[in-house]
């Protein structure tokens, strides 16, 4: 640092980030503070990092924190602050000859043809495409132009390998919070009721109540909007509904719970009770939950026909509720979760009878197993029999109601 007596009672002090000389504050105690300017923005043109100073009264000991992008000036007499800033592409931060676009406040690489990522600092394989591995994205691949495009849920951001995805939210949607050691987030099947979810680790889970009794349960899609069955809610008046986050074991108050009354019931318009076709329920809360390690939502899928044809290929999904233990037992107290392999329909109507349409999906086991509640890429709906041969569940297809359920909340 250099520091130099400027007019009177003031001192002017340099912060230089490179190793240049200390006569560069010999010249500014020369000159006025208009040329100062014109010095220290040529220095940072020279140099690449900005530069900060402050005029200070007297011999106080205080100095400036600043962003590397601009030159900030203070004077503490008058508090008035200039912010000038520099070119965020003046040294092009983008490799394999990328173009840097300027963005005001920071910048993008526009890669050549055979590169990717942020700094275009990742070969492009011709050969990716999103039918395959997803087109090696961490979340979502959009197919729809020359070459495959990795994107990402709301809160997070595509990472510097342009696959990734990174969160930029406290708690970002589908993402579990780091637990302890000695707790695990394996499932494996088993029986019918052997499938504990460890306390934290199904956290967009959320339990109706009916006048105070278990009723179904739901999941959360954001601070104030829940989805569930059409069924459980069907012509119930929201007063007699509540929504319970954050909960576990239904027998105890772990303080972690949040309860809320529903404010408004919107079932899907096409819902059928007979045939149970198009078996969805937006609840809306009269006040906004707070999202904590074991509150989170859960994040919905693409709305690009990739991205289902995508989910089609999964063979097992995830499944968790207090669903009953066995065909005629009671309901499990604490909160279970299991894999169930996706059936194909033509299988499930052949050897179920079941009347399945498009906007369903089925999910058990051939010969018996664990079956039934709550399906995390859709929303359990009916099925004949618990853990029963050949008989599967049926869950509402959610990828068929995307733009219903985002026009709900948006409009809501």
């Amino acid at each position: 640092m250099c520091r130099c007596k400027y007019p009177q009672t003031h001192y002017l002090r340099l912060l230089l980030p490179l190793k240049i000389s200390c006569t560069i504050s010999t010249v500014c105690c020369l000159v006025t503070l208009s040329l100062l300017f014109m010095h220290m923005l040529a220095a940072a043109v020279v140099s690449q990092p900005s530069f900060i100073f402050s005029v200070e009264s007297d011999s106080q000991g205080s100095f400036c924190l600043y962003p590397s992008s601009s030159l900030l000036v203070f004077f503490p007499s008058s508090s008035v602050n200039f912010l000038l800033s520099r070119d965020p592409c003046l040294i092009n931060p983008c490799h394999n000859n990328g173009t840097c676009i300027n963005l005001g406040n920071s910048q993008k690489c526009q890669c050549l043809d055979g590169f990717e990522g942020r700094y275009c600092q990742t070969v492009f394989e011709d050969t990716l495409n999103c039918l395959y591995l997803n087109g090696h994205c961490e979340q979502f691949c959009d197919g729809s132009g020359s070459r495959r495009r990795c994107y990402c849920a709301d809160g997070y951001v595509l990472g510097d390998d342009g696959r990734q995805c990174v969160p930029n939210v406290e708690y970002p949607c589908g993402r579990v919070a780091q637990m302890g050691q000695n707790q695990t987030a394996v499932i494996t099947p088993r029986m019918v009721g052997t499938y504990h979810c460890p306390k934290g680790h199904c956290p967009w889970q959320a339990l109706l109540t009916e006048n105070h009794m278990f009723s179904c349960g739901a999941i959360i899609l954001s601070d104030r909007w829940i989805l569930t069955a059409a069924h459980c809610v069907y012509q119930k008046p929201s007063t007699m509904l509540h929504i319970t986050v954050g909960e576990h074991d239904i027998r105890e108050d772990e303080k972690t719970e949040q309860r809320r009354r529903v404010l408004k019931v919107v079932c899907h318009e096409d819902y059928n009770v007979t045939s149970s076709d198009s078996d969805l329920a937006l609840l809306k809360l009269h006040r906004p939950v707070k999202l904590g390690r074991h509150v989170v939502p859960i994040c919905l899928p693409a709305r690009n026909s990739t991205f289902t044809q995508t989910l089609e290929t999964v063979r097992n999904s995830t499944v968790s509720g207090w669903g009953r233990l066995a065909q005629f037992g009671s309901t499990s107290r604490y909160l279970q979760r299991l894999q169930l392999p996706r059936v194909p329909v033509q299988e499930c109507r052949l050897h179920s009878g079941l009347n399945i349409t498009k906007n369903m999906i089925c999910a058990g086991f051939k010969r018996g197993g664990p079956d039934k509640t709550w399906f995390l890429t859709g929303v359990v709906s009916w099925g004949k029999g618990c853990g029963q041969e050949n008989m599967y569940g049926v869950y509402t297809k959610v990828t068929n109601f995307l733009d219903w359920i985002e026009n709900v909340m948006a409009t809501g």
